[in-house]
């Protein structure tokens, strides 16, 4: 729905006006205690914008009516979450886990309570940067979609995946198969997940991280002898490195 669909004020039987939810969001936020308060919210609760501008800037808190509306939306289940719960919003979070980019956001800003200025990672109450920050709550349920970003799954691994890694987790993209060969295994990746790099260089060559594992030689031998890159890069999905 948008915020300027149509619907009715009620009185008794009475249909008294047509309205849409940004008009009633407006007649609220100008009078909260509106004689039609709750015509005009059951209008409102059904728009995920209106609802959250009207939790944030009326109620100024939770507003469990509009809640259903606002967890279909990635966008404002992520911005309820941040600027009204201050916390995990449980209803909105598989709406947000489609979203690479909130649900690395949501992990950053919500489940850990920081804020991310260009100059780098702080938390709130130290905007300067001279605080350093911990990042330890992950968002699972957005993993599967972070891992679809490049960026997004690198700045995913450097800041949540120390000690967290599995190898499910890591076969989800390139660069976190590299960490892992890196960070857990220090050298070649067993079998199965080796394949799937190379699946995943068949699939793009020029991925830096899919070059970096097939281009190292603790990570790809042939019997003790360094395989060439070109063929590396080249070779099908069978355990031959």
């Amino acid at each position: 729905m948008t915020s300027h669909q149509a619907s009715f004020v009620v009185r008794g039987s009475h249909l008294i006006m047509p309205i849409r939810f940004s008009d009633a969001f407006s007649i609220l936020k100008n009078d909260p205690n509106h004689k039609d308060r709750e015509s005009l919210e059951h209008t409102m609760c059904s728009d995920e914008e209106c609802s959250y501008k009207y939790a944030r800037d009326v109620i100024k808190g939770r507003w469990v009516l509009g809640e259903a509306a606002i967890s279909e939306s990635f966008l404002f289940s992520y911005c309820y979450a941040r600027d009204v719960v201050k916390g995990r919003f449980v209803l909105g979070e598989a709406a947000i886990s489609e979203s690479f980019l909130f649900s690395y956001w949501y992990a950053t800003n919500v489940l850990n309570n920081c804020i991310a200025p260009n100059s780098g990672w702080t938390s709130p109450r130290s905007p300067d940067g001279a605080a350093k920050v911990s990042f330890e709550n992950r968002f699972e349920l957005g993993e599967a979609a972070i891992s679809k970003d490049a960026k997004y799954a690198e700045l995913y691994a450097k800041h949540f995946m120390k000690g967290n890694w599995t190898p499910e987790l890591a076969v989800m993209c390139p660069c976190w198969l590299y960490a892992y060969a890196k960070d857990v295994i220090k050298g070649r990746l067993p079998s199965t997940m080796h394949n799937k790099m190379l699946s995943f260089g068949m699939i793009d060559s020029s991925d830096k991280y899919v070059k970096k594992y097939l281009g190292a030689k603790k990570y790809c031998t042939l019997k003790g002898i360094r395989v060439t890159k070109q063929k590396r890069l080249k070779c099908k999905i069978q355990d031959r490195c």
